[in-house]
């Protein structure tokens, strides 16, 4: 990760000269990412024998799931994360009841769990 922004912030000129000390940038940013709640689903089947799960740019498996914006409920966030993550419109399916709340590495997920044919 630290090469790959220490590229982009080498290709533009305004922003290069902005940070001097990138490492230290980069522990502020990840601080500061684990305080944004993450929202998803996660798909199962009836029988629970299969459930949806995509590999991150990291190369980890997880439920699909990002980040809230601003002026953003949390259903509101599920529904648009599902979408772009992997092209599925839940907002039908979606309950505000239907949540289980993580809180790993000081970073709240939830995630709704949905039974699908």
């Amino acid at each position: 990760m630290e090469e790959f922004v220490k590229t982009m912030v080498m290709a533009i000129p305004s922003v290069c000269n902005e940070i001097e000390n990138l490492p230290a940038f980069l522990r502020e940013w990840r601080k500061y990412k684990l305080t944004i709640p993450t929202y998803g689903a996660i798909f199962m089947s009836q029988d629970n024998s299969h459930v949806l799960m995509m590999k991150r740019y990291s190369g980890n498996w997880s439920f699909p799931r990002g980040k809230m914006e601003s002026r953003e409920n949390p259903e509101e966030c599920a529904v648009r994360e599902e979408f772009e993550e992997v092209g599925l419109d839940i907002s039908n399916l979606i309950k505000s009841d239907g949540y289980s709340e993580n809180k790993r590495e000081e970073k709240y997920s939830t995630l709704g769990i949905m039974n699908v044919s």
